[in-house]
């Protein structure tokens, strides 16, 4: 396959017919394959290209505003998080709170056991013994070693009243700061969860808004993609009628054939429904726009304008439906060129003989 050349050019055609044809033709395409393109030097045309204009605008803004939605989402989540383990150190401070208050009850009810053991006790030995004997009165005994054993005894009980007694306090005092510091603890948990709760409320509110504003940019965007479709509409209309007026029809000519049996290529005219061509196909797989200045992609389709006029729709074997708006230096005659997405794929195809039909 030949080096092919494309620009935004229109091949110039032989007669004022043609042109008015490749108009009409060009115009139709931009509805049927969905590629609105501003309607230069139609009716409406300036305010097509405005609309193009506000219709890349809005996409830029949906664009961005959908940028910021993701990264709104991203700053909830990781709020919604946070509140998560806030409420799981919450409940450890809460367990550990009950636990504290529970040793803190036990300690109390151990201190106030034991000052009642000590004060009876106490009571135990001036209510023991002979009232008439000293000694029985105050030690409860009947001799000297007996009330020295006793009082022996009674001094180790003692002892380890007040042991158990101050080991009671301390563990009280301990807990009572325990207690304290899980205070403020939780008072700092509170303001730690009002704030994060707060900045997820925010980040909802500016979720909804960044939605909605998504949803306004979209309906905004389809509704001026309906505006160019009119136009478009409109565009055609007015070159169909352009094109009655200054070529009125006239009879066909009488068909011939080649002695092969093909008919031979057409020269300018208008090719019938129905009608099949044997063409040479190749692929071709170069970005950017057409000679029409559509831009490329699946069913463009290179073709002499002398032959295949600009805006003609074929059907292609194995390609499916193509519309002729493209053109090339080394596509001449009963040549076509069709575009494909892979070079691989054009390198793979090569040049076929064909059999198309206008649609």
């Amino acid at each position: 396959m030949g080096r092919l050349c494309y620009g935004p050019r229109l091949v110039r055609a032989r007669r004022q017919t043609l042109r008015l044809v490749a108009l009409a033709f060009c115009a139709a395409v931009l509805i049927g394959i969905a590629l609105p393109a501003a309607v230069t030097g139609a009716p409406g045309g300036q305010r097509a290209a405005s609309l193009s204009a506000r219709r890349a605008q809005l996409g830029q803004r949906s664009h961005s505003a959908l940028l910021e939605l993701y990264s709104i989402e991203t700053r909830l989540e990781r709020a919604r998080a946070q509140i998560a383990r806030l409420d799981a150190q919450r409940n450890q401070l809460e367990r550990e709170s009950a636990s504290t208050l529970t040793s803190l009850r036990l300690a109390k009810r151990v201190i106030a056991a034991t000052r009642r053991t000590l004060g009876a006790r106490a009571r135990a030995l001036y209510e023991s013994g002979d009232v008439n004997d000293p000694i029985a009165i105050m030690l409860g005994a009947e001799s000297i070693d007996g009330a020295v054993t006793r009082l022996e005894n009674i001094r180790q009980i003692a002892n380890q009243q007040n042991v158990v007694l101050r080991r009671a306090r301390t563990t009280q005092s301990k807990l009572l700061r325990l207690k304290a510091d899980l205070a403020e603890r939780r008072a700092a948990l509170d303001r730690l969860s009002a704030t994060a709760l707060a900045n997820a409320r925010n980040l909802e509110a500016a979720r909804s808004s960044k939605a909605a504003t998504i949803h306004r940019l979209t309906s905004a965007r389809v509704l001026t993609s309906r505006q160019l479709a009119n136009l478009s509409t409109q565009a055609t209309k007015a070159a169909t009628k352009s094109l009655q007026t200054e070529s009125p029809s006239a009879p066909a000519p009488p068909t011939t054939t080649t002695e092969s049996g093909t008919p031979p290529p057409p020269s300018g005219g208008s090719l019938e429904k129905g009608q099949q061509l044997t063409v040479s196909a190749t692929n071709y797989c170069l970005k950017g726009s057409t000679a029409s200045g559509l831009p490329v992609g699946p069913g463009i389709m290179a073709s002499d304008p002398s032959v295949i006029p600009l805006g003609t729709r074929v059907s292609v074997p194995g390609y499916g439906n193509a519309v002729a708006a493209d053109t090339g230096s080394a596509v001449t005659g009963l040549t076509i060129d069709l575009w494909v997405a892979s070079c691989a794929k054009a390198a793979a195809y090569g040049r076929q003989t064909l059999t198309i039909t206008i649609l």
